[in-house]
């Protein structure tokens, strides 16, 4: 066992020295880092070379009513696709000041396929507005946008059948990052949301059948809020560090399930106001920092339910002694890895703070 760990450390130190001389050869060489960060018509600047950049020549908000909004929107050159599910309506790449009044991108009355990918919106207007709006519009795809800081980064009324996956919604958004109201059957899923009042919130209506799967919510006042629905997946999520509850359901919020989430360092973990919510599975609930049992036959599993606090005394039957979830949230959340990787690229300016910081979670 001991040669096994001897040849683990020596491989963890090995990968360590190799990131690093590899930072610093990139540091002394020269580096061309020309980047677009927005787009606006640049229709004659032949240094974009990347397709993805002439996808809209809009840098002003965006609002798109009906399917027929859309075949206008894509006449004017804004966008490609042709609204199928194989080849939807795209908006990509854009940079979207609000200007406080309304939401930088709005669709509504929608039923076409349409993807809006890899934009940044900030600066939308007070409730009900936000950074990427959608109002009884279904089957779009909402990918990989940075929507901070807004009211609320991204929000759905009415809106069904929709993918929310790997969008940002930090930075002291006022309200929600991601809020659903009277919404069914979507995924949210590897979304990022701190230092909003929640970090996903599911209201009024029906707020049924939504998948919530592998969100990092973490620093917001709660982190998954609940008002009413059922039949949602609450799942494989981890939820740190925020200032009142982890998640809270309130009365009206039945017949959820929640299980394989990292609860740790809130105020309070979890709060049950409605009966029928469902902590575990039946084999594998969640874990909870707190949680004070013991494991005696060493199964992961602990010996006595975890209590849920709330007035009905909800519990989790089976919960978990360790996380099954990554919660690395260094310099902000991004992977220690990833730092090396940008600082290989700038030059090798936060090889220094990547090092320390590897180093820490290898002793650990």
């Amino acid at each position: 066992m001991q040669g096994k760990n001897n040849k683990i450390n020596s491989n963890a130190k090995s990968k360590l020295i190799i990131l690093i001389t590899l930072g610093i050869l990139l540091a002394l060489s020269p580096i061309n880092m020309n980047t677009h960060s927005s787009i606006t018509d640049n229709s004659n600047d032949i240094s974009l070379d990347n397709e993805n950049l002439k996808t809209s020549k809009i840098s002003g908000k965006i609002s798109i009513n009906g399917n027929s909004g859309w075949l206008a929107f894509k006449s004017d050159g804004n966008c490609t696709g042709e609204g199928t599910y194989s080849d939807p309506y795209t908006i990509e790449d854009l940079e979207i000041d609000g200007g406080s009044s309304e939401a930088c991108i709005l669709i509504e009355n929608s039923n076409v396929y349409y993807k809006i990918e890899n934009c940044t919106v900030y600066s939308s207007g007070d409730y009900p507005t936000a950074g990427i709006m959608l109002n009884n519009s279904n089957n779009g795809h909402l990918i990989d946008n940075v929507c901070s800081p807004n009211f609320s980064g991204i929000s759905l009324y009415n809106s069904h059948n929709n993918t929310i996956s790997g969008n940002t919604a930090n930075n002291y958004n006022n309200g929600y990052g991601i809020l659903l109201w009277d919404c069914d059957n979507n995924t949210i899923s590897g979304n990022t949301a701190s230092h909003n009042f929640a970090g996903i919130s599911l209201h009024i209506g029906g707020a049924e059948n939504n998948d919530i799967t592998g969100n990092n919510l973490f620093s917001n006042i709660v982190g998954i809020h609940i008002w009413v629905g059922s039949d949602n997946n609450i799942i494989r999520n981890v939820i740190n560090n925020n200032s009142i509850y982890g998640i809270m359901f309130k009365a009206g919020a039945h017949d959820n399930d929640v299980y394989l989430n990292c609860f740790t360092e809130n105020r309070l973990n979890a709060y049950d106001g409605e009966y029928n919510n469902r902590w575990d599975n039946g084999i594998k609930g969640n874990y909870w920092n707190n949680y004070t049992g013991s494991d005696t036959n060493g199964d992961g599993i602990g010996d006595v339910p975890y209590n849920i606090a709330g007035p009905v005394g909800s519990q989790d039957n089976f919960p978990l002694m360790k996380c099954p979830l990554s919660t690395t949230q260094d310099v902000g959340g991004i992977p220690i890895e990833l730092i090396v990787i940008i600082s290989v690229i700038s030059g090798g300016a936060l090889i220094g703070v990547a090092t320390i910081l590897l180093i820490k979670r290898k002793r650990n």
